[in-house]
């Protein structure tokens, strides 16, 4: 086997750190003191906007999360699916996370050029069956344990009970579209 650069491992986001993009201010002449206040209240109605602004939210927590392991979510959503399919196709794998064919190549490439993924051949030679190696199911299980914290610092934001509504609103949209 050749030989893998190591990867860094960088630190998880403290619970009280805040994960905030920096967002790009257009240049304005004066100070923020002298500019009125900028109104929302046409978009903080409409569900898009505020699922975006969640999404903001998740995203960047989850990111920051697994960060240390350099697991971005779809590789994180690869990595649960092929542990919980063992042997599934690459195509099948495309097909229930809504990626295209040609886009599950490249994170498929980097999972197994990090010794994380096998694939192996089948019957059929045209198709390869996805397994996780050790070291794959080694760092997810340190990635569901991050994972969880993420749910936490979730649920932590919008409650209990906000936490389990949102999932069951939110699972309309997970089914299969």
């Amino acid at each position: 086997m050749a030989h893998q650069p190591r990867r860094t491992l960088r630190r998880a986001p403290k619970a009280d750190e805040t994960l905030t993009r920096p967002r790009k201010r257009p240049a304005t002449q004066g100070t923020d003191e002298q500019r009125p206040p900028i109104s929302l209240d046409g978009l903080t109605s409409l569900a898009g906007y505020l699922i975006r602004q969640a999404q903001l939210w998740v995203f960047e927590d989850f990111n920051g999360t697994l960060a240390p392991l350099d697991i971005r979510p779809a590789q994180y959503s690869i990595l649960v699916v092929v542990r919980d399919n063992p042997g599934l196709s690459q195509m099948a794998l495309s097909e229930v996370l809504g990626i295209s064919r040609s886009g599950i190549i490249p994170p498929l490439d980097e999972l197994q050029s990090r010794g994380l993924l096998e694939r192996l051949p089948t019957s059929d030679r045209r198709t390869h069956a996805l397994h996780l190696t050790a070291a794959g199911t080694a760092l997810l299980a340190l990635a569901d344990s991050l994972v969880q914290q993420h749910e936490r610092r979730l649920m932590d934001k919008v409650g209990s009970r906000g936490h389990q509504q949102l999932l069951q609103v939110l699972e309309v949209f997970g089914r299969n579209r």
